[in-house]
């Protein structure tokens, strides 16, 4: 019995967070090197209780599935080794459940493998969290400027739809996947600063329509020189040639012990 549970092995995240409202997917795969399921494609999963097996998704039982999940499941990904959960309406009443996900139930045994030992736990957060805007260049008007906004999120069923405000420029949008269960969805905008003071904007628009936005400044300096006003200039250097001259004079007549030198001098201003 020991060699048949370590022939079988499931994974999921322990824990794993959704916004209300909006979609989640719970990664989910599973590897066997002996008894095999005779049908690989079908995966029930179930709510984790003490007693019994509540049904979350059931394509054969739809009607038994329980009410909170009811209409709402569905498989995610193609890959015969892939057991992913889509929650396509996520809401406040599916906070902290535990659920787990069964191959092929009717001829793989508890026996063979404890799939109710390999639980997910969801997390339901209420508010999105807000964007992050990073700005790279643009130090004058006219400067290439880059800007970065990004935000997280666990449904690659339908990503977050992400733009940028109150700038032009051309694009980049990149989604990344950056742990299980946990995407990264990235848009970069290359431009150039033509306002010395600008707001820009992002926003982020799950699936759901929730919106969410974040606002950041730039602050470019002007290329245009500030202007140094020089009248000064003409009446102080006059002044200095002509208090110099009589120094030295000065000077010149002490060494020698000649006459006192009269310095007559002429200051315009």
């Amino acid at each position: 019995l020991l060699s048949d549970a370590l022939a079988w092995d499931v994974r999921m995240p322990k824990v794993i967070r959704g916004l209300s409202g909006s979609c989640l997917v719970i990664p989910c795969s599973y590897y066997y090197s002996s008894n095999p399921p005779k049908n690989p494609h079908r995966v029930v999963w179930y709510q984790w209780v003490s007693l019994g097996y509540p049904l979350v998704y059931d394509p054969l039982h739809p009607k038994y599935v329980i009410e909170k999940f009811r209409g709402k499941t569905d498989l995610f990904g193609s890959s015969s080794w892939d057991c992913s959960l889509l929650i396509k309406n996520l809401e406040q009443v599916h906070h902290g459940e535990l659920l787990y996900a069964w191959i092929d139930p009717e001829n793989v045994s508890w026996r063979t493998y404890k799939f109710y030992d390999v639980t997910s736990a969801i997390l339901v957060d209420g508010i999105p969290q807000q964007p992050s805007i990073k700005i790279y260049g643009g130090v004058r008007t006219g400067d290439t400027i880059t800007v970065v906004c990004s935000t997280l999120h666990t449904c690659p069923y339908s990503k977050p739809n992400i733009t940028l405000n109150n700038i032009e420029g051309s694009d980049e949008t990149d989604n990344e996947h950056v742990e299980d269960g946990l995407w990264k969805i990235t848009l970069t905008r290359t431009c150039f600063t033509i306002a010395e003071n600008a707001t820009i904007e992002c926003s982020v628009t799950y699936y759901g329509g929730i919106t969410v936005t974040a606002m950041k400044r730039i602050n470019a300096q002007s290329d245009v020189p500030i202007p140094v006003k020089t009248d000064w200039l003409y009446i102080l250097v006059p002044s200095l040639v002509c208090i110099l001259a009589c120094i030295l004079a000065g000077v010149i007549h002490k060494i020698r012990h000649r006459c006192v030198c009269v310095c007559v001098c002429v200051c315009s201003g």
